[in-house]
């Protein structure tokens, strides 16, 4: 987590975490210490469920960014089979993007360049019968408004991509990825 955390809730099995951070822009550290099932559903505020963050097996650790689309998220729904924690923090804790990254699963990363070429791996999830998913979205640096989509499929894949800047980069991935950055300019 890179920043002071906003608010922690830490659990165990199943519950309904309630927000305090509002409606703006968040990023979540979600981890899970159990070896069963970690599941976790986005709610809004007639706690309906949106998207979903989490759905794997065993101890785990991801980084989303949420309230930045028009579907505020008030709670979350956690399924879990042992100890787990969430940390809020602002977007300006995403993880630096200096020319290159590897994550091991869902994060939020800050492009401070310009325009670039993007070039996305997707290794894939083995435990995953269609061998997982992965989807990357660009918002505007503080996180209130999309500006494009990067990768959007299911299995092991690589591409490159047109990356707008500076901005946030966020995956979701249940499986290993890396974003390698080509600027557009090259300076002389």
């Amino acid at each position: 987590m890179n920043g002071p955390a906003l608010q922690r809730i830490a659990g165990g099995g199943r519950q309904v975490a309630r927000l305090a951070t509002g409606t703006d822009p968040v990023i979540l550290t979600l981890t899970h210490h159990g070896t069963g099932h970690f599941v976790v559903d986005t709610l809004d505020d007639a706690l309906r469920s949106g998207s979903q963050l989490v759905y794997t097996d065993g101890p785990f650790t991801c980084r989303s960014l949420i309230n930045a689309d028009d579907r505020p998220v008030h709670a979350l729904r956690v399924e879990a089979d042992g100890p787990w924690t969430i940390e809020t923090t602002s977007p300006a804790g995403a993880l630096p993007l200096n020319g290159h990254a590897r994550r091991p699963a869902s994060d939020v990363l800050r492009h401070e360049g310009g325009p670039a070429i993007a070039t996305l791996s997707y290794e894939g999830d083995p435990r995953s019968p269609d061998g997982g998913y992965f989807l990357v979205d660009t918002f505007e640096p503080d996180g209130h408004g999309f500006l494009t989509e990067l990768a959007s499929h299911v299995g092991p894949r690589r591409g490159e991509a047109p990356l707008p800047g500076p901005c946030l980069v966020s995956a979701r991935s249940d499986g290993p990825w890396s974003i390698n950055v080509h600027p557009l300019h090259v300076k002389d």
